[in-house]
């Protein structure tokens, strides 16, 4: 997998953090989680995605799946959530989709 240079998430613990390009950037507590999906988008120039969906969001948070320490976030994430977070999408056709976490 290449990696997103130009953006990189992380987890302390805590929250789930992503840094993107131009100062973007967004936070949330992994208690608020309610599912992590893995996507692919029609076109764009990133189309691998992983979402997060929080409570009391209408939308979800989203980060290149190659983005810088993903890998490393999800595993540290998945400890935290006694899950396996791993991608499966990185070759996945257009409009693909997947459930890797769910609060149940």
């Amino acid at each position: 997998m290449s990696t997103c240079h130009a953006s990189s998430i992380v987890f302390d613990g805590r929250a789930l953090s992503w840094f993107g390009p131009e100062g973007a950037t967004w936070s949330v507590p992994a208690d608020r989680l309610r599912s992590v999906r893995e996507l692919v988008t029609e076109s764009g120039e990133v189309r691998w995605f992983v979402a997060f969906d929080v409570d009391g969001e209408d939308a979800w948070l989203q980060a290149p799946a190659n983005a810088n320490g993903m890998h490393q976030a999800l595993t540290a994430l998945g400890s935290h959530l006694n899950a396996r977070l791993d991608l499966q999408l990185e070759r996945g056709a257009a409009g693909s989709s997947r459930m890797i976490w769910s609060r149940r």
